[in-house]
């Protein structure tokens, strides 16, 4: 039987109490709430640790985001589909595509979260707003330009910019994959903290046997 899970309330006090200035709304807590009745203790404990160990600055997003990549054993993309044939046929496996995104949207938190503990609440944000309203203004710029001509928009290519334009765009593209880079890095940061909390987890278990074992020996 599945242990009782402690209150929203409860979660919400505890990290606003061991991570300060950590940021937490009501529409997050009730976005939390349609998937709090569905989840394990087990599923609930996992990601509420992986939240404080990580001082996330959202810590209720955090673990929404999380809990929402946990499928359920219902669901037809949770089961692992043999690559090898199946009466003579290639058996193909399917794409959870909301999963992916899910995994795209806890990336861009990761990101987010890390950058505003580093320039404060809400810059993450305020610095994508700032790209996309000077791309936007680059482009409305250009469509001016070519209405002053008395043409229509040209499609033009690389080779017809400005000096100054194709600077631009280089410094954009070089700075979306940087972004490219620093999620991969991320990425495998991340999987080597919890290989190393794995292993160490098992070395921390295995020592106690051998206590238990030894204790007993020794009251034989």
């Amino acid at each position: 039987m599945d242990k009782e899970k402690p209150s929203i309330e409860v979660v919400v006090n505890y990290f606003k109490a061991n991570i300060p200035g950590c940021g937490i709304t009501d529409a997050e807590i009730d976005d939390l709430k349609q998937l709090y009745p569905k989840v394990s203790y087990k599923d609930l404990s996992r990601v509420f640790h992986q939240a404080l160990n990580q001082h996330a600055m959202q810590p209720v997003s955090y673990m929404t985001r999380q809990l929402r990549i946990l499928r359920p054993e219902a669901d037809p993309f949770n089961t692992q589909v043999n690559q090898k044939t199946a009466y003579g046929k290639r058996v193909e496996q399917g794409t959870d595509w909301d999963t992916k995104q899910v995994e795209i949207d806890q990336i861009r938190g990761t990101n987010r979260q890390a950058y505003d503990q580093v320039h404060g609440m809400g810059a993450f944000d305020r610095k994508k707003k700032q790209e996309c309203e000077e791309l936007h203004q680059k482009f409305v710029e250009l469509e001016r330009q070519a209405k002053q001509k008395n043409q229509p928009t040209p499609a033009a290519g690389y080779d017809t910019w400005s000096d100054e334009d194709k600077v631009w765009y280089d410094n954009l593209v070089d700075g979306v994959m940087q972004l490219f880079k620093e999620d991969e890095i991320n990425r495998k940061k991340a999987k080597q903290e919890a290989a190393t909390k794995r292993r160490a987890k098992a070395e921390h278990a295995e020592q106690v046997q051998d206590f238990i074992r030894r204790t007993r020996k020794v009251q034989a």
